[in-house]
């Protein structure tokens, strides 16, 4: 009889145990899977990017199904160019954004203008800006930014490493030149004196990472130049950006009045390269770097070759 009850008690106790073991894990699992929801729900799952540099981010990432509308800066992959657009970064539709019923709008600092930025964060849009300052240091910010913003922080780092090593091998070959070469940058010299880059800009940045020197000093931003200031500046190499695919009308610059009587004219050393690439300092930095290293010190591809 006692040995029946104590065999009873000890049934019943085991009986306790294993429900209470079973209730810790179905809490468990219900916590796991809460937390799992709640890291899915967070990353937004509607994008639009008012950005290129941030647009080609999100393609590096593979995080592109996000996107839902981009801007017009936003053309590499060519695939974005598919995309919705919702007009120029520095004059976004308000109705193009919100037709897209986006969770969140990734800009830089010069997207704009701001009243319309804030129309969409009144409507509900989270709004997401990193930096537009002309430094390497930002192109690591959006990187890490971006995918931080998409749940995928390693991955982030993964990609800001291999820019980085892009960039740190493009320049290598650098440590062999004694006399930087001096570049102008001209944005246009369609009619009137040539709009030129001074420094704190995007071009200004790009040729000193790729170990030149600016030609035209003395003022910040872009201004306009006068003929007797660009034969002045004796610039080396004249570097544009393409328009349309064709270098063709950029190279008519050689002949124009200023420029004729430049060294870059006289030895035909005009640079022509697609806009987004070489001031969009986004993912493709390395590139670009490499490949204004080569423009501007042709003799170091020579004694690589020999």
């Amino acid at each position: 009889m006692m040995r029946s009850k104590l065999c009873g008690a000890i049934c019943r106790q085991t009986a306790l145990l294993k429900a209470a073991a079973l209730g810790l894990m179905l809490g468990f699992s219900h916590s796991a899977l809460a937390e799992s929801s709640a890291s899915v729900s967070s990353v937004p799952q509607k994008i639009v990017s008012a950005d290129g540099s941030l647009t080609e981010i999100v393609y590096a990432l593979g995080k592109q199904d996000l996107l839902v509308g981009v801007d017009t800066t936003s053309g590499y992959p060519a695939v974005a160019r598919k995309l919705p657009q919702i007009g120029y970064k520095r004059n976004i539709s308000a109705e193009g954004v919100l037709s897209l019923e986006p969770q969140v709008l990734i800009a830089t600092q010069d997207s704009g203008p701001d009243k319309i930025l804030k129309q969409l964060a009144q409507a509900g849009v989270e709004i997401k800006r990193y930096s537009a300052e002309p430094k390497l240091d930002v192109v690591k910010d959006k990187i890490l930014g971006v995918a931080k913003l998409l749940n995928i922080e390693e991955k982030g780092q993964q990609l800001w490493s291999e820019v980085a090593e892009q960039v740190k091998s493009a320049r290598a070959p650098l440590t062999a030149i004694d006399k930087p070469t001096k570049v102008m940058f001209v944005l246009n010299a369609s009619s009137g004196s040539p709009l030129v880059s001074g420094d704190t800009t995007m071009a200004d940045a790009i040729i000193k990472l790729a170990g030149g020197v600016n030609a035209a000093q003395g003022f910040s931003g872009y201004k306009p130049m006068s003929v007797e200031s660009i034969i002045s500046a004796a610039p080396d190499v004249l570097l544009m950006m393409s328009r349309g695919g064709s270098h063709s009308a950029s190279s008519e610059i050689l002949t124009k009045p200023g420029f004729l009587l430049t060294p870059a004219a006289q030895n035909k050393r005009l640079v022509v390269m697609d806009g987004m690439l070489m001031l969009g300092f986004g993912p493709r930095i390395g590139e670009a770097v490499s490949r204004l290293v080569i423009e501007f010190y042709p003799q170091l591809t020579l004694v690589e070759k020999k």
